[in-house]
């Protein structure tokens, strides 16, 4: 072989090397296999076929397989059945699944999305998100996508149109809620974090035999940002249910709904509040907490000023 095959070959094999994540493309919750191991496990399969000049032990683009079974290791496609804008900067999708099979996800628990054609240089852009679609939904499941300016997938979300494919795996997630595990579950939820409160809430309501009391507390900016409205307004026509609106930048209750203004507060979700929301529960609470990193945070402060212990709330 000569030197310009060599050199030709020698990019061959460092096209299909595969590319360390960046480490913002961990979502932090602990997935196992985490997109870190199945970049060492898929570094590992590369250099062994190099080092033996056999192109056929490498398993090529896993995630460009058709339609099947959602796994953790390999991304899969599914393709977009219906999207639509809910607010200015948020969109709720729904994917088809082949037949009337299900998801198999537990409440709460997330996938991560990776957007084949949303690359920095030759980086591939991951995410994680929680579907809304109840556990039980057959063919389908459904998502919320808040997009950025600056997001480096929020582009191509935005040009996503029906029948489009994009590639999910998983499912991940350490929270596993069963029935009557609690007496009351207090959550806290701001913008796109309503996410894995919408099934693990759907999930008590559908259940007859589910006495536990729920407090959802929904943290926006404004009214006309609240996602699910319709979905909300009818879980809190539950009996053992009951909603809670914290608007940070409205200030008029003439300009709500008569049903928003009682339980509606113009504030940010802070200590006083808290202690508040706490002392009102039926029940002892176990609370849920998601949102941006800030917001967690702060939620997890005040809960412990609140009185409850770091046992007594979980952090998506």
């Amino acid at each position: 072989m000569d030197r310009q095959d060599e050199d030709s070959d020698e990019e061959a094999w460092l096209q299909l090397r595969p590319v360390q994540p960046l480490p913002s493309q961990c979502c932090g919750g602990g997935c196992s296999p985490c997109v870190f191991d199945i970049y060492h496990r898929d570094l590992a399969q590369w250099e062994a076929a190099r080092a033996r000049k056999d192109k056929t032990l490498l398993s090529g683009d896993k995630s460009q397989s058709g339609p099947s079974q959602l796994n953790t290791e390999t991304f899969v496609a599914f393709r977009i059945s219906d999207i639509h804008r809910l607010t200015q900067d948020t969109y709720h999708v729904r994917f088809s699944l082949p037949g009337h099979s299900q998801l198999g996800l537990q409440p709460g628990q997330h996938l991560i999305l990776r957007y084949v054609r949303a690359r920095v240089g030759d980086m591939d852009i991951q995410r994680a998100y929680t579907p809304i679609s109840p556990v039980s939904a057959a063919g389908y499941f459904e998502v919320l996508i808040k997009c950025y300016p600056t997001g480096l997938i929020s582009q191509h979300v935005e040009s996503w149109k029906a029948g489009d494919t994009a590639f999910w795996r998983g499912p991940f997630g350490s929270f596993f809620y069963q029935p009557n595990q609690y007496g009351e579950l207090l959550m806290l939820a701001s913008g796109t974090g309503l996410a894995p409160m919408v099934p693990i809430l759907q999930s008590i309501t559908d259940n007859e035999d589910d006495e536990t009391f729920v407090t959802l507390v929904c943290c926006f900016r404004t009214f006309e940002g609240i996602y699910l409205k319709s979905f909300l307004q009818e879980q809190a026509r539950f009996w053992n249910v009951r909603t809670v609106f914290v608007l940070s930048q409205e200030s008029s209750l003439e300009q709500l709904p008569w049903s928003y203004r009682e339980k509606t507060h113009f504030c940010r979700l802070a200590q006083e509040l808290m202690d508040e929301l706490v002392a009102s529960c039926r029940r002892k609470p176990f609370a849920l907490v998601c949102g941006s990193a800030e917001f967690t945070q702060d939620m997890a402060g005040y809960l412990r000023g609140a009185g409850l212990a770091e046992d007594s709330y979980f952090l998506f």
